[in-house]
C-alpha cells in the first residue's frame, strides 16, 4: 500500500506550528495507516464513503498535551492507496 498524499500534514505543520511532539505523534499515526489503513482509532466515515470502491476515514489522537490532532484520509480499496484530506488540531473550549 502506498500513501500517495502526504502534503496535508505539512500544511498543518506550516499553519498551525504544532510542538515536536504532536508532530511526532501524527507522522507516526500517519505512516501506520499506509499499511494499516483501519488502524485505531481511524473510523469509518459512511457519509463520504463509495463502497465498495473508498472508505473515507478520521481518527482523533492525543496531542501529546496539546490539543488534540484530527486527521482525515481516504482509503482506496483496489489499489490500497491512501490520501490525506486533512490534519488539524482541534480547539479546547
Amino acid at each position: 500500500m502506498a500513501l500517495r498524499n502526504t502534503r496535508p500534514y505539512y500544511e498543518w505543520v506550516d499553519r498551525e506550528l504544532p510542538s515536536l511532539q504532536a508532530k511526532q505523534i501524527a507522522r507516526s499515526f500517519i505512516a501506520d495507516i499506509a499499511d494499516q489503513p483501519w488502524l485505531a482509532p481511524s473510523v469509518p466515515i459512511v457519509e463520504l464513503s463509495l463502497q465498495p470502491q473508498y472508505e473515507v476515514r478520521s481518527a482523533l489522537l492525543a496531542g501529546g498535551g496539546e490539543s488534540p490532532i484530527q486527521v482525515w484520509y481516504r482509503h482506496e480499496y483496489a489499489t490500497g492507496d491512501v490520501d490525506l484530506i486533512e490534519v488539524t488540531s482541534l480547539s479546547l473550549p
